[in-house]
This record gives structure tokens, sequence and C-alpha cells, in this order.
């Protein structure tokens, strides 16, 4: 018989998803824990897979850009399931190899966490809900240059409606450090039914 190949001899990685609204503090919190945290982590974030693709303004992270030319093999709905499906994989197969990584992201719609959820299984995961104010967000926005004022409020009413966190943060009134210190309790003393058991649960799943 044979030996088990190099990747099943190493033990899966953790995930953290750090779900939150465009400028809430994500990435700023995801380096802060990398800083702090005992073990080695990856960051992650749905960006990431974003500057893969042709860089030119768009409408929407999986629509075409002005000077892409469109092909008749995709849509914009079949787009943003291979971009998903993309993103999601990525952050198992890390995982998988034996790497922590930091997810970062503001998921929408519940059929998309139930969609990394389904990536997940048998990965050690959680989700943490980073929040600040819409004001506090939209001031960043104008700081950063880099997002239209409104994204963020935009996405409040949705992004923290899918099923309880296994920990939040509030970067507007907490340090970074502060943040880390709830994240690091939160993998000392884990939940008994961590956020993605949860949510596919509730959804029957």
């Amino acid at each position: 018989m044979g030996l088990p190949s190099r990747i099943q001899l190493m033990q899966l990685g953790k995930v953290i998803l750090l779900q939150g609204i465009s400028s809430a503090g994500k990435s700023t919190l995801a380096a802060a824990m990398q800083l702090a945290l005992e073990e080695h982590w990856w960051m992650f974030e749905a960006d990431d897979i974003t500057r893969m693709q042709a860089t030119s303004e768009r409408s929407g992270w999986w629509q075409l850009t002005p000077e892409e030319k469109p092909h008749s093999s995709w849509n914009s709905d079949q787009r943003l399931k291979q971009w998903l499906a993309g993103y999601f994989g990525c952050i198992a197969t890390i995982a998988k190899s034996g790497s922590n990584v930091i997810a970062v992201g503001g998921w929408l719609q519940t059929e998309w966490l139930l969609e990394l959820a389904a990536s997940l299984e048998e990965i050690e995961a959680y989700c943490v809900g980073v929040y600040c104010s819409a004001e506090e967000a939209e001031r960043r926005e104008m700081a950063r240059g880099d997002r239209h004022v409104g994204y963020s409020r935009n996405q409040l009413d949705l992004v923290h409606t899918h099923a309880p966190y296994d920990a939040h943060v509030d970067t507007e009134f907490q340090t970074a450090e502060e943040c880390v210190h709830v994240i690091e309790q939160m993998l000392f003393h884990p939940p008994n039914q961590p956020f993605f058991e949860r949510i596919r649960k509730m959804k029957g799943e």
C-alpha cells in the first residue's frame, strides 16, 4: 500500500471570515491579526480575485469592462457564479494544504455564504462580524478615494442578516488590538456550534 499524499498527512488549516460592509476595517484588522496571532495566517481578500480580471472600470465585479470583448459562452450571472466559486474554492484549498486563512469579504446573500459553508466542510471555520456606522464608513470612503461614497451604506441592511456570528467587533470604537483580542478569545474558547454550522441548519442544509 502506498504512503498517503503529503496533503493528507497535513493538519487542516483554520479559516476566519471577516464579514462586514465595505470600509468597515476588515483588511486593516486582518493585517493586525497576522502580526498578533500566534500561528501563521494568510490574508485572502475577495478583491484578490477581482484583480485577476481585466483592469478597467466596470459596473460590477463580474461585469464586462468597456474594453473587454464579450463572448457568447458566458453572461453576467455565469461570470458571478464562477467568481464566487473561484474565491470560495481557493479558501478551502489553502486551508486543506495546512495553512490558516483570514478571508475578507462582505457577502450580501445568504446563498453565497451557504456556498462558502459547503466549501469548508470538515474545516475549522469561524465568522467574525466587523462593524462600524454608515457615517464612519463614508468618512473612510472619502479618505481612501477608491470607493464611491455611499457604497458602504447600501450594504448595511444586508451584510449582517444571515446568522449569529462567532464573535463581533466594532472598528469605530475598538482599537485594532482590542479587536484582535476578541478574536483570540474566540479561538481559545470556540463556540459549540460555529457560524457555518448554524447557517446550514437555519437554512435546512
